[in-house]
């Protein structure tokens, strides 16, 4: 049992977790993250260097649209590559089988699998959107639009 006033493992990762998506997927200080996540500064500071969330964060350069247009291109080349074949033959070998296959899961999991980095960029959409009419709901609508994400974090 965590001490008074402390955190418990499982409260840690996961104001962690929250803290890395809003890292990755927005612009926000250290202080705003730390605020946002519920730890200090230092905590934030440790994790993004300890975690190496600064090249994390250069290295998710596509967007969900542009993952599955590339996916789709993909397809769409197989489909272009096994037509070409020879009268006879304009099927799928097992290994292109398996590849489009692979695809389609992968495109269909994407498309109906709405997950925490798009929820977040909602939410930091909507928040931002309202910050330009009206700091103080803003305000009220950043706490509950943590709150929300929070819970799908935790499932």
């Amino acid at each position: 049992m965590a001490k008074k006033g402390r955190l418990s493992r499982e409260e840690l990762l996961q104001k962690q977790e929250l803290a890395k998506l809003i890292y990755i997927t927005e612009d926000v200080t250290q202080k705003e993250l730390s605020e946002r996540a519920g730890v200090t500064e230092k905590t934030v500071s440790k994790w993004i260097e300890d975690e190496g969330w600064a090249k994390l964060k250069r290295n998710i350069p596509l967007t969900r649209d542009e993952l599955l247009a590339s996916w789709y291109d993909e397809l769409a080349e197989l489909k272009e590559h096994i037509k070409n074949k020879p009268v006879g033959q304009k099927f799928a070998d097992f290994k292109e089988a398996q590849l489009r296959r692979s695809l389609l899961k992968d495109i269909a999991t994407l498309e109906h699998d709405s997950g925490i980095p798009e929820v977040i960029s909602v939410m930091t959409g909507f928040v931002k959107f309202i910050r330009r009419n009206d700091l103080d709901s803003a305000k009220e609508v950043s706490h509950l639009a943590d709150a929300f994400i929070k819970s799908k974090i935790r499932g």
